[in-house]
């Protein structure tokens, strides 16, 4: 069954807590800000390798670029559930240049989409790109029928809670 039927966190998924979760409804459009952005394709796993190991490198979430080609892979490919492609987004700047990306799945142990992968490039950081785009993630969530999403977030990653707390997310 997919996880648009469910909302509560069951028992199982609550044993990988903290979770951080909110509705898809209600999306608050906040700024005017506009930013080029188009869905993820296969062919941008090049690109959004390098781009997510530059953005976590000075963070608790810091890894060896073969662990971020083997988690993307793995997001794309359903370890995490079904892939989302029509809530999966990447952001460019105006010269074509990936600056962010986000991933979504539909993870049966969180039953309900998760934001599985949020990455700004450290140049882009602090400008709006990560809201911008979760906001449009989870527009496009709601738009397929989702009640809720959830993402789960490391403990120490200060940017990443920052982010998911302004955008109405609540640690559950």
């Amino acid at each position: 069954m997919s996880s648009r039927a469910r909302n509560p966190v069951s028992e199982t998924a609550k044993h990988v807590e903290p979770l951080w979760e909110r509705g898809c409804s209600n999306i608050e459009p906040g700024s005017s800000y506009e930013l080029p952005t188009r869905s993820f394709t296969s062919g941008d796993m090049k690109l959004l390798v390098p781009l997510t190991y530059s953005a976590f490198a000075a963070t608790v979430d810091s890894a060896p670029l073969e662990q971020w080609t083997s988690k993307v892979s793995s997001i794309v490919n359903g370890r995490y559930g079904p892939f989302l492609p029509t809530a999966s987004f990447v952001a460019e700047d105006p010269s074509g240049q990936l600056i962010g990306a986000i991933l979504a799945t539909d993870f049966p142990l969180y039953q309900a989409p998760v934001i599985a992968l949020i990455a700004v490039a450290p140049s882009a950081q602090g400008r709006g790109v990560g809201s911008y785009l979760l906001l449009r993630c989870i527009d496009a969530l709601s738009a397929e029928g989702f009640a809720m999403c959830r993402a789960k977030i490391s403990a120490g990653n200060e940017a990443s809670q920052r982010l998911f707390r302004k955008n109405a997310f609540e640690l559950r």
